[in-house]
């Protein structure tokens, strides 16, 4: 029969008060940072009753290990893409469409918790607070669709369309818009290039997992070295959040100061961010990524059966009494060594002992219950050791 080790992961965050029990047979539970491990951990301590501890929960007599992985990107393939000749003749297509202003860049799915909304209001406060940077910047807003046929996707659709429409009617000109959206996904060539070109990318999600996009967009970056403004909701905050901007996207003022500080940022703080996160993304690949994910659930599946570290679950007397009574058929397996004897420092060593050191003894309160035992017709008892017959015989009769 086949034998394979189960984990479970989640790709979204861990909201801080829901819980789920680990699963019967999982061996380790993933996330993608330690804040959303801890909140698992939390919420299964808290809500289920079970008990957590540093790495793991205890649930139904083991251990359940509880770990962040945090994901990466295939970025060798990302770095060597721009060198394809489909993706060089995008970056010259739109090197010229977007010639003279600074471009930014979001790249979304369409979907409550990217913050699309939020981004918008932030980029729009930031028009009103700048004024003359309306014809100087154009924000590329890509919304990948999803759940069409859901009514409250179809009504934040029309809340974004509604939102760019009024930006550009207050901020454009017969020439000039200051957000170009587009409802639809894009070609891997493309959206490489994008990378590649754009001044700032804008990630504002409202409750993320990892986030790859700043992934992607870091690894496309080594000859612009651009800025990311990063949500501090989005997992990979956690890892490139000292190379990006981080901000609150429900803070509206904080993410358009983000924006300005973006655009106004000085060549040497870019180059300082940007190589920070480059050697993060280009380190901490999906490739190592599996790599010590599939080495750390073998090590928990190692040690689950075998109970490394961890203590036995307590017999519930009472209950086990109860069965006990009402069983007409029993087997009782019992220890030898320590459970049923006691140790009695001796001078002299007996053939009976085996260890040089100790004169085994079986411990007086547990004779009499012990025959009592044997001598029901209902029940077997087995006693285990490493001891040969002859000193199990001497030591119980």
């Amino acid at each position: 029969m086949w034998n394979g080790c189960l984990s479970a992961g989640l790709a979204s965050a861990s909201p801080t008060r829901t819980a789920k029990h680990p699963s019967r047979k999982s061996y380790l539970r993933r996330f993608h940072t330690y804040e959303y491990a801890r909140h698992f951990v939390s919420a299964c301590t808290s809500l289920l009753g079970l008990e957590g501890r540093l790495g793991g929960i205890k649930f139904k007599g083991r251990i359940v290990k509880v770990d962040a992985f945090p994901i990466g990107i295939d970025a060798q393939h990302f770095k060597e893409s721009l060198d394809l000749n489909a993706v060089k003749g995008e970056i010259t297509e739109f090197k010229s469409v977007f010639a003279g202003p600074k471009v930014m860049l979001g790249v979304d799915r369409l979907d409550m918790i990217k913050g699309l909304l939020q981004k918008l209001l932030a980029f729009e406060k930031f028009l009103e607070e700048n004024k003359g940077w309306e014809s100087k910047v154009v924000l590329l807003q890509i919304a990948a669709p999803t759940r069409s046929d859901v009514p409250e996707y179809q009504e934040l659709k029309s809340q974004v369309h509604e939102m760019v429409g009024r930006v550009n009617g207050k901020f454009g000109t017969f020439k000039t818009y200051p957000i170009i959206y587009l409802d639809k996904t894009v070609e891997f060539e493309a959206l490489c290039a994008l990378y590649a070109i754009t001044d700032v990318a804008l990630i504002t999600s409202l409750r993320d997992g990892m986030n790859l996009v700043s992934y992607e967009y870091v690894a496309c970056q080594e000859s612009n070295k651009g800025v990311l403004i990063l949500s501090e909701f989005a997992g990979a905050a956690q890892s490139l959040g000292a190379g990006a901007i981080v901000v609150n996207p429900w803070n509206i003022a904080e993410v358009a100061g983000a924006i300005k500080h973006a655009l106004d940022m000085l060549p040497d703080e870019r180059e300082r961010r940007h190589k920070h996160n480059y050697k993060i993304v280009s380190a901490h690949t999906a490739q190592e990524w599996a790599k010590n994910y599939v080495w750390q659930l073998n090590d928990a599946a190692i040690k689950a059966p075998l109970g490394t570290g961890e203590s036995l679950l307590g017999l519930p007397i009472e209950e086990a009494a109860e069965q006990y009574a009402q069983s007409k058929s029993r087997l009782l397996i019992l220890g030898f060594n320590a459970t049923l004897t006691e140790q009695v420092q001796s001078s002299e060593r007996r053939a009976t002992d085996q260890t040089g050191n100790t004169t085994l003894k079986l411990n007086s309160g547990l004779k009499g219950a012990l025959k009592t035992l044997c001598d029901n017709e209902h029940t077997t008892v087995i006693v285990v050791s490493g001891y040969g017959k002859d000193v199990l015989h001497e030591v119980t009769y």
